[in-house]
């Protein structure tokens, strides 16, 4: 019986099938981590920017020696850890150790500051957090005191990365220099329940405070090791990852622990440039890079990239946004490597294309489930019946791997989830003849303009069409007669220029999109902002152009 409050488990007959089916293996993910540590351990499992490396026996020692510190330190089984370091090996030694000690961590990203972490903290009752000295210039140790110092604050302990660490915090360093294994057995850590909570991560929802979403060991390890297979990784596959080390993608998408089961190496960097992807894909012969289409995108863009050595290079792994498919095909053209698109959330649901895949199908779907557990309908958001063949709708998921509720709001989870247990992502998209799906946006994402409803985008896939076009963003902006209108920030190629009247001639005549859907406001950035997981972050441009409204309408 799971106990565990704020948990909403698998129904019963659920768990029963995807155990008979093989879906669920009934093993920790300690326990797959482990049998890799073991049948790998020669191998070289991770390699920083800076040059450190590890073998897999040397990388499953450190996990199991700051395990048994933490579980000594007082880390209980099913206590929730605020973890927070920036992409070094450190935050993968710690997030396996906090797993293997029995705690859950909350996968909380680098940037977030002391509003965001002290909610997550007081929200899941977090007794210890993990963090470095400085992030940036920001005193996160100081964060990580004032959070404690509130009223009724939950939080104990801090385990901090860096070489001053303040009296009352346990250091990183010493920890993982004291070879505690020689003075406890490691047998005296706790065994989880495979069907609890493993981990808590965060939705990649742009507005509000994310929503945390409990991953189950057994439901995570079919994630990553289904994914691994998908994805053909092995023990000669050398990964680069510089997108957040916590984010979903970069966990287990495949992600560290998919290409663990497969022997293969990470290399870790804390630099997502273009031109330190492109030193790195070449100094260490890389074969997957794991990027969000804006790192593709300027990567692509770089005006040196043809200095660099990049034939190692076999296939990128993107999602997180749409990848147009004009940048798709440019890919296999100048980079002379294959491309896997994927439509994942941290809820679990996974759409990737194959390997062996046609090519337009590649190009222009975001793939069908990796699991063959997992059920999707494309349904009439309103009415929330199954929408015909190649219409557009919402996507809904159920499966082996997609949670049945978020953590501890069960008032949200009665509009998130179906009766019958199926996620409602809130994506739109439209089934291909092929049984692929394709996205066309978000709900949320939608443009209201007088009562027609502008999927935002649909018009940006017909934007970076324009020659001059680097990167695009349609948001809504607000307007007295019509409630909404669209807006299009864009960042132009070297030298490049266009105008409202250029651009909307040319989606009326080249694109042929219909007039309504053509935005009615142009501005020009030097670079579109990001989200904290590489998204481009549209509520801060809605919020850009309403406030710039407001003021053109003040003077």
């Amino acid at each position: 019986m799971i106990n565990f409050k704020g948990f909403t488990p698998y129904p019963e007959e659920f768990a029963r099938q995807y155990r008979k089916q093989g879906f669920w293996k009934d093993k920790t993910i300690s326990q797959i981590m482990e049998e890799s540590f073991n049948r790998f351990s020669g191998n070289t499992i991770l390699i920083s920017d800076s040059g450190r490396r590890y073998s897999y026996e040397e990388f499953g020692k450190l996990v199991t020696r700051l395990a048994l510190h933490f579980h000594i330190l007082g880390l209980k089984e099913k206590d929730r850890v605020v973890l927070q370091l920036p992409n070094v090996p450190e935050v993968l030694i710690a997030c396996l150790a906090i797993i293997k000690a029995g705690g859950i961590p909350i996968m909380a990203l680098p940037p977030h500051q002391e509003a965001e972490i002290g909610y997550f903290t007081q929200f899941a009752a977090a007794r210890a957090i993990v963090i470095p000295d400085l992030f940036k210039k920001t005193d996160k140790q100081a964060m990580a005191a004032n959070i404690m110092a509130q009223k009724n604050s939950p939080l104990e302990m801090a385990f901090v990365l860096g070489d001053n660490v303040q009296n009352g915090f346990h250091s990183i360093d010493a920890l993982l220099k004291d070879p505690i294994e020689k003075r406890e057995n490691p047998d005296i850590l706790p065994q989880p329940d495979p069907d609890m909570p493993a981990l808590l991560q965060l939705s990649g929802g742009t507005t509000g405070v994310p929503k945390l979403i409990p991953r189950t060991h057994n439901d995570y390890v079919h994630n990553f090791t289904c994914n691994a297979d998908m994805c053909e990784l092995n023990q000669n596959t050398r990964m680069l990852i510089a997108i957040p080390q916590e984010h979903n993608f970069a966990l287990a998408c495949p992600g560290f622990m998919g290409l663990v089961t497969q022997g293969g190496c990470q290399i870790i960097s804390q630099n997502p440039s273009p031109k330190a992807a492109l030193s790195l894909i070449q100094e260490h012969k890389i074969t997957h890079w794991v990027a969000v289409p804006a790192m593709i995108i300027s990567l692509l863009n770089y005006q040196d990239r043809n200095q660099f050595d990049l034939s190692s290079l076999e296939v990128i792994l993107t999602g997180g946004s749409k990848l147009n498919p004009e940048v798709a095909v440019r890919i296999g053209k100048e980079l002379h490597c294959d491309l896997q698109q994927v439509l994942g959330m941290g809820e679990g649901p996974l759409f990737w294309t194959r390997k062996n895949d046609p090519q337009e199908i590649k190009l222009d779907t975001q793939g069908r489930p990796q699991s063959k557990g997992e059920e999707f309908r494309i349904v009439d958001p309103i009415t929330e019946e199954d929408m015909p063949d190649g219409d557009v709708g919402e996507l809904w998921c159920r499966g082996p791997h997609t949670i049945r509720g978020y953590y501890n709001v069960p008032e949200h989870n009665l509009k998130a989830f179906s009766d019958d247990g199926f996620y409602k992502s809130g994506d739109l998209v439209r089934l291909h003849p092929s049984g692929n799906i394709i996205v066309e946006g978000r709900i949320k994402d939608c443009i209201n303009r007088g009562g027609e409803k502008i999927s935002a985008e649909e018009v940006e896939n017909h934007i970076l069409a324009h020659i001059n076009i680097d990167n695009c963003s349609c948001v809504s902006m607000p307007d007295p007669v019509l409630g909404e209108k669209t807006c299009v920030f864009v960042t132009l190629k070297n030298g490049a220029s266009i105008n409202l009247n250029e651009l909307n001639s040319f989606l009326e005549n080249e694109r042929r999109i219909a007039i309504f859907k053509m935005p009615e406001r142009l501005e020009i950035l030097d670079e579109l902002p990001l989200t904290n997981v590489g998204k481009v972050d549209k509520k801060t441009l809605r919020d850009r152009i309403a406030r710039q409204l407001a003021f053109e309408a003040e003077n």
